[in-house]
Formats: structure tokens, sequence, C-alpha cells
């Protein structure tokens, strides 16, 4: 038996393993279980004098990042759409998902009286496609790692019982007395 029937037939098991989480992990399995798009839940707002303070949770795989943007609207009128300029926090083009994102908008550049009314609220959009994060992705490092624990296991398992166990350490004491 070559080497290649040995390993095949040693870990048969394994591989259908193996092939099973690679296909989980590339397909793109949240789809096809009909979850919807990242979308930003629990937004709301608080107004601190100049400064309004939006917060919002980001619902997504945690794994990427997203272009969030954001809408100041009203509630009796539909066409009202402003678009804040001078915003900071978690906004804009790489922004993880999770709790407790904060927005912040320096209100008074743009609105020096205040919102336009009390029906105001705020539309975040959120979108794939934000700016990658750099660094070496994590699929390599996956790979990477199985292909080291592959090769270490294969050598392990294809060692045992295959030659002479290890050889004697020569020693520079001599060999104890026989017993009586």
């Amino acid at each position: 038996m070559n080497f290649l029937q040995t390993f095949h037939s040693r870990f048969r098991p394994l591989h259908y393993l193996l092939v099973g989480a690679l296909l989980c992990d590339c397909l793109p399995v949240q789809r096809m279980w009909g979850a919807d798009g990242p979308a930003a839940k629990n937004v709301g707002f608080k107004v601190h004098g100049v400064v309004v303070e939006i917060f919002y949770d980001i619902v997504a795989p945690v794994d990427q990042v997203y272009k969030v943007s954001i809408q100041l609207r009203r509630r009796f009128d539909k066409a009202y759409v402003y678009s804040p300029v001078r915003v900071f926090g978690d906004v804009g083009s790489a922004v993880p998902a999770g709790e407790g994102k904060r927005i912040t908008w320096v209100l008074s550049d743009e609105f020096p009286n205040g919102l336009p009314g009390e029906d105001c609220f705020f539309d975040v959009g959120v979108e794939e496609g934000g700016a990658a994060p750099s660094g070496i992705s994590t699929y390599i490092w996956v790979a990477g790692g199985a292909v080291v624990l592959g090769g270490v296991l294969a050598a392990v398992l294809l060692s045992k019982g295959s030659g002479p166990g290890p050889a004697a350490v020569p020693s520079a004491f001599p060999m104890p007395p026989g017993r009586p």
C-alpha cells in the first residue's frame, strides 16, 4: 500500500468532516437561510445643546465592515430628507457590526436654531462593502493552520509502528552490576 492509499483509508471520516466545514464556510449560508442584509436597529437620538448624539446597533455578520450613513427625516413630511455634513464617530466606510454605535453631529453648524421640527428622526443606512480592514485574510490563517495541523497529524499517525523505536542514547556511565 502506498502513502496516499494509507492516508486516504485512515482519514476517510476526516475528509468528509473537512469538506463539510469548507462548504459551510465558503457558501453564503446566511443568505441561503433567508437572512436579510445588514441593518441598523434600536436607532435613537438625544439633543445636548448644539450637539446631537445618534445611537444604534448594526445587526450583521461581525467579520465584515460596513458603510454607514445617516439622514434626518420628518414623520409628517415624507419628502423632507437632509444628510448631515459634520458628523463624527461610527459613521463612514469602515464601521464594524455590533451594539452601542454612536454618531455625533454638530447641529449648530447646519441648523443654528435647532432641529427643524418636533417630528424629526434619523434613518441610519447600513450597506455591505465598506473599506476592508488591512491585514491577512482570516481564510489564509485558517487554511495555513489546517495544512500545518494535517501535516503533523499525518506524520504522527503514519509513523506509528513503521520502524524500530527510538535509538538508545549512549551513556557515559557504566552498566550497573547484575543482581544476586
